[in-house]
């Protein structure tokens, strides 16, 4: 029996999407599971015959009996992915475990007819690894029928950093994402003198007069995490969109664990999925509002900060290292095999 993993290839390198796939077969190839390499790519421009071809082509090596981990979505369709998954169903006693990194039609309320037609294709799976346990309810009341499940809990984000640099108390919040999305618009409207916001892009004219700072746009993480560690103070994971902001209280967050990595406490939503974590281990706080998380960081003292600080530290080697993605993937396999 083999452990095959898809992993997609051909969008941006700076695409969110592609570093967490290629990151978690990173840690799969340590398991000794075998990459069946996607490439993203227009679907319209196959006919029937072709598309048939080209995925005998990516599952070649796979055989009767083994397993196969499809890491969704491939960001080609879902009309790419239920092809796939049913071209898989011709190999005998093949086992399907399905590692969910996004669903579509709970990221973007325009996608939100399409739910039922996602959810048939997860019903055809033999496992699910899934963000959280709340997302697991959720999709239980929509249909969901796959009794396997395996948590993942947080994205891994296995970057080296610069120890020599130690994040400093200061009264600043950092926030990794763009802000000309609607789904960030808060950055627009920030209107906190006590405390800066420091955004990933260059100076904008929206941000005159404000009380806003500019980190830049960054080509690898590597300088990402550390402009972030040199910046100090905390990661802001936010937003005020209302559909969004239901997605993001069952998924995981990439950048909540780009400021773990980079070392730096987090400020979330009491809503996020991940919230018990952050209380328990102090990795940050929780606030129901920007007006809260101002009024913590101005009231807290230097030792505090310090304190979060070095528990953050002690936290963020599960991260940096993959140990959450080596874990669910491992589950995954056993819990398919044995129970």
């Amino acid at each position: 029996m083999q452990v095959h993993i898809t992993n997609i290839y051909g969008q941006s390198f700076t695409s969110t999407a592609l570093k967490a796939q290629n990151r978690v077969t990173d840690v799969a190839r340590k398991l000794n599971y075998k990459e069946l390499g996607i490439y993203h790519y227009n679907v319209a421009s196959d006919s029937p015959e072709m598309l048939t071809s080209r995925l005998d082509g990516i599952i070649a090596s796979v055989g009767h009996g083994d397993i196969v981990i499809f890491q969704f979505p491939t960001w080609n369709g879902i009309q790419f992915d239920e092809a796939l998954v049913k071209r898989l169903r011709n190999y005998k006693e093949l086992k399907k475990i399905f590692f969910i990194h996004d669903i579509p039609p709970l990221m973007f309320e325009e996608n939100s007819s399409l739910l039922n037609r996602y959810i048939s294709l997860f019903n055809q799976a033999d496992l699910i690894i899934l963000s959280s346990q709340r997302m697991i309810d959720f999709l239980y009341t929509k249909g969901m029928i796959v009794k396997k499940t395996v948590v993942q809990k947080m994205w891994d984000f296995p970057i080296t950093i610069d120890k020599t640099i130690v994040p400093k108390f200061r009264r600043v919040i950092n926030f990794a994402g763009k802000p000309d999305l609607p789904k960030f618009e808060f950055v627009k409207n920030w209107d906190y003198d006590e405390v800066e916001l420091k955004v990933t892009a260059e100076k904008e004219e929206w941000g005159q007069g404000k009380n806003i700072g500019y980190l830049g746009w960054f080509k690898n993480d590597i300088s990402l995490l550390t402009a972030l560690r040199e910046s100090g103070g905390f990661g802001l994971v936010w937003t005020e969109d209302s559909y969004f902001g239901e997605y993001i209280k069952m998924n995981t967050n990439y950048k909540f664990s780009a400021y773990l990595a980079a070392g730096i406490p987090v400020i979330v939503s009491n809503n996020i999925a991940e919230r018990d974590t952050v209380v328990r281990k102090n990795l940050g706080f929780t606030v129901d509002s920007l007006d809260e998380a101002v009024s913590k960081i101005v009231n807290m003292s230097e030792s505090q900060y310090n304190k979060m600080v070095s528990d953050v530290n002690r936290f963020s080697d599960l991260i940096r290292e993959g140990y959450f993605t080596q874990k669910c993937l491992t589950d995954a396999v056993f819990k398919l095999l044995y129970e």
